[in-house]
C-alpha cells in the first residue's frame, strides 16, 4: 500500500483514498504499556478545544457538518459519572442540530 497525505476536505477523497485510509486505521495498533487499574482510573484530560466548537450545536467551527461530543471534546470535571452525564448532554445537544 503506498502512503500519502492530502490535505482536503474529506468530501473530496475518492473510493480508492478512503478504503486505503480505512485500511490504515485498520493495521494501526496501539499498546498500552502499562495500567494502575481501576483504583486510579481517571478521564483524561485534553480533547477538542471549546472554543474551536460552538456552544449551542458543538459544530467545528472550521469545518461545517462536523460534530465532537462527550469525552472527545477537552471538557474536565469531577469524579463520579459525570462524563457519562457529559456523554449524554452534549449529544443530545448536538442531535437537534445533525
Amino acid at each position: 500500500m503506498e502512503l500519502w497525505y492530502h490535505n482536503k476536505p474529506v468530501n473530496q477523497y475518492n473510493e480508492r483514498e478512503i478504503n486505503e485510509i480505512a485500511e490504515i486505521f485498520h493495521a494501526w495498533l496501539i499498546r498500552p504499556s502499562d495500567t494502575e487499574g481501576y483504583r486510579t482510573a481517571e478521564v483524561t484530560r485534553g480533547g477538542i478545544d471549546t472554543d474551536e466548537l460552538s456552544s449551542k450545536t458543538f459544530e467545528a467551527r472550521k469545518v461545517k457538518g462536523l460534530y465532537f461530543i462527550g469525552e472527545v471534546v477537552d471538557v474536565t470535571g469531577w469524579l463520579g459519572s459525570y462524563n457519562l452525564q457529559w456523554a449524554w448532554s452534549s449529544g443530545y445537544c448536538a442531535g437537534q442540530f445533525v
